[in-house]
């Protein structure tokens, strides 16, 4: 009788609950009430929906105007709702896609009585994202992870697997890291990439010419299914095989690339006008010494010249016009690519100014032409020809021939390193080219091609120096002290923070066949310096040692001129002291007073000033960087035209207001009068340029004493090989 009656009492409990739960379907909770009441006014575009929100979410928020704008959700049903905290609870709701569901959190607070949803379900949408299927199963969700430039995220596919085109760059948009919509975009096979403009408006192909894009497009390479992200599309300059992928507009979103060391075609260079030395060029003439033609590939046109012939191109009306004998043979606003015939070279005819006309150096490969963004920019011209064949006349415009065959090999596998580098860069992408060919890059043809040089290219060929998998930073300069400079005690780094990321092959250490203590130390490195014969490798540069003297109100004038110029190009280097408290940036006045102090408050490992400190009547500024320092040292009379600040020097020889303090490896003595006013001071140094890398003079010294060039590179790039990018 017991069992009997327990066994009803259970049965009860079943009955009560089962009660509950159905008064619970059909009366749910206040905060489950606005979630449903929302989502239906949501759902139906019904602008009531804005009453159930909490004041603080924006009307704009991305959930709200994916519902209202692409509506891909069909229907929903609350599932569940928890209290989080006092008058705070969670509702999960299932909202069903057009062939699948996702379960989102709704947060909704309880605020004079009635229930207002305060957090909305997170949305991500990528206009450019790279899906790769991580799960393989055949059940409904898979994960998949999104390569997003070099950002990866794993998120939840809630839709049949085949609306996913695994590894085919998509536009998608997440709900809580599950995809609700995904729009495979378009490709465009790309013939070669010519330029890209500098705010991320457009790339030129080849074939197609300008595509409209969206600012910084991402590259990737993809091999079987690994993707590996390459930078942005203004470091892909020149290169060929690549696919753009669109939106439905046919604006670029993202870019697919073969993996190439260098570009087909070599490097494209960017000849600047020799008159002011600047990007545009108000026409161009150029001749032949053997037949050559002129001619475009879109809406194509084409014109054969005989060897001598003289051709012009302006802009006009219609974008560039082709000229000969004054005569108006063709207008276009696409690029004009002018090839010699028969092996033959051009040249370009100077046709500035007062100055008389006069054929540059012969140039090989092919001289293109283009349209500055704005028409009124003028033109620009680059320069593409073989890597090789570019290495001709750098390395003896970088590095006298004198210095023999072993230095120049070096040269010129540092300027082949440079070059690689710079394929990937995207300093000169919006003119189309890769370098240019002043000092900004590598001296380009302003020295002939000279056989010992060509014959070092030729030795060389295809050698770069990498450290593990990546091309060098070759960096070099003229002339050390007997001793280089670490690389991040130099530059900062793109956020100005200086020092920067310390480069492990750039680092500071002697160039002489001993050793000495780290040059940081002042007593130290003025000891050092005092060395006038030390038996460095580099004691055959003018350079190795130097001094200067100025009067007190020469140098005044200096700093006066140059301080402020310093602090407008680099405004995060040149401070100035508050009080005695610390150092801000400040505008630099325009009477800085009178000179009381230099005083040199940090040094790199190698002996380079690192900070500078210059105290005067109006105050104390800290110069940072060694070029900086160097800027605002100048040695350059601003007072007297006529009395020229001397700079001397190891050689004997006497340089006139040289533009720059030859080198950061220096120390100050000043000279007082009996009132300890400044009378004159004198900067004592030794080297000529930044100090980090490679020194030619040391390059030459050390093959003088017979090392061979792959000891000299080992020796200024520690821990680097040297590999053959056309066979390894």
């Amino acid at each position: 009788m017991k069992k009997i009656r327990f066994h009803h009492i259970w049965m009860s409990i079943i009955l009560v609950i089962a009660a509950l739960l159905a008064m619970y379907a059909l009366y749910p909770s206040p905060p489950e009430r606005a979630v449903k009441q929302f989502l239906d006014y949501l759902l139906t575009g019904d602008k009531r929906f804005y009453g159930f929100l909490e004041k603080h979410i924006d009307k704009t928020h991305p959930f709200l105007k994916l519902a209202l704008e692409q509506a891909p959700f069909k229907d929903f049903k609350i599932v569940e709702s928890k209290s989080t905290a006092k008058g705070v609870n969670r509702v999960m709701a299932l909202l069903n896609l057009e062939q699948g569901y996702i379960m989102v959190p709704f947060a909704v607070a309880q605020t004079n009585g009635k229930w207002y949803i305060q957090d909305l379900p997170s949305v991500i949408h990528f206009s450019d994202a790279i899906p790769v299927i991580e799960n393989g199963s055949n059940r409904r969700s898979t994960e998949v992870l999104l390569h997003i430039a070099e950002d990866r995220l794993l998120c939840t596919n809630p839709l049949p697997s085949n609306r996913v085109q695994n590894l085919t760059p998509s536009e998608i948009i997440l709900v809580e890291n599950q995809i609700v919509y995904i729009n495979p975009l378009k490709p465009v096979k790309l013939s070669k990439i010519m330029a890209a403009s500098r705010l991320g408006r457009y790339i030129e192909d080849s074939s197609l010419g300008r595509i409209p894009t969206v600012g910084d497009i991402p590259v990737y390479s993809i091999e079987g299914n690994s993707i590996s992200y390459q930078g942005i599309l203004s470091g892909l300059i020149g290169y060929t095989d690549s696919t753009l992928f669109c939106d439905d507009d046919g604006v670029g979103r993202t870019v697919i690339v073969q993996d190439q060391v260098i570009p087909r075609d070599g490097i494209r260079v960017l000849i600047r006008n020799k008159e002011d030395n600047g990007v545009f060029h108000k026409q161009v003439s150029i001749t032949c010494n053997t037949g050559f033609t002129a001619e475009t590939l879109i809406q194509p046109i084409s014109h054969t010249f005989k060897a001598g012939e003289v051709i012009t191109l302006k802009p006009d009306a219609e974008g560039m016009a082709l000229y000969l004998n004054g005569q108006k043979l063709a207008s276009t606003p696409n690029r004009w690519y002018i090839r010699p015939l028969e092996g033959g070279r051009l040249s370009i005819l100077n046709n500035g100014g007062s100055s008389p006309k006069k054929l540059s150096l012969p140039y090989r490969g092919t001289l293109e032409i283009a349209l500055g963004d704005d028409h009124n920019d003028g033109l620009i011209v680059v320069n593409e020809l073989s890597l090789e064949e570019y290495l001709y006349t750098v390395v003896p415009s970088e590095m006298p021939i004198k210095f023999g065959l072993e230095a120049l090999k070096v040269q010129a596998i540092a300027s082949r390193s440079y070059a690689i580098r710079c394929f990937k860069s995207e300093g000169y992408a919006a003119f189309g080219a890769h370098v240019d060919d002043s000092t900004a890059s590598q001296v380009y043809n302003s020295i002939a091609e000279q056989p010992i040089a060509i014959q070092a290219v030729d030795e060389t060929r295809g050698l770069v120096g990498f450290f593990g998998d990546q091309v060098v930073d070759a960096r070099f300069f003229s002339t050390s002290c007997g001793y280089t400079a670490n690389f991040h005690e130099v530059w900062d780094d793109k956020n100005d923070r200086f020092p920067s990321q310390e480069v492990p092959y750039l680092t500071a250490k002697p160039q002489f066949p001993s050793n000495v203590p780290n040059l940081h130390n002042e007593e130290n490195f003025r000891a050092f310096i005092d060395q006038k014969n030390l038996d460095g490798y580099d004691r055959f540069s003018p350079f190795f040692r130097w001094s200067v003297t100025m009067k007190r109100q020469e140098l005044e004038a200096s700093i006066q001129h140059n301080l402020p110029l310093v602090q407008r190009s680099e405004p995060a280097f040149v401070l100035t002291r508050q009080g005695e408290g610390e150092f801000t940036q400040q505008e630099i006045p325009q009477d800085i007073g009178e000179l009381q102090n230099l005083v040199v408050t940090r040094r790199g490992q190698g002996g380079n000033m690192m900070e500078l400190e210059i105290t005067t009547t109006r105050g104390v500024f800290k110069v940072i960087k060694e070029y900086n320092i160097r800027r605002v040292l100048q040695p350059v009379n601003y007072l007297d035209s006529t009395r020229p600040i001397k700079l001397y020097c190891h050689d004997g020889l006497i340089r006139d207001n040289f533009p720059i303090l030859p080198s950061a490896f220096a120390y100050i003595d000043i000279k007082r009068n009996s009132e300890g006013i400044i009378e004159e001071v004198t900067i004592t140094g030794g080297g000529y340029g930044h100090g980090v890398g490679m020194s030619q003079y040391g390059a030459y010294g050390m093959s003088l004493m017979g090392y061979s060039f792959e000891q000299i590179f080992q020796h200024f790039y520690p821990g680097c090989q040297l590999k053959n990018i056309y066979e390894d």
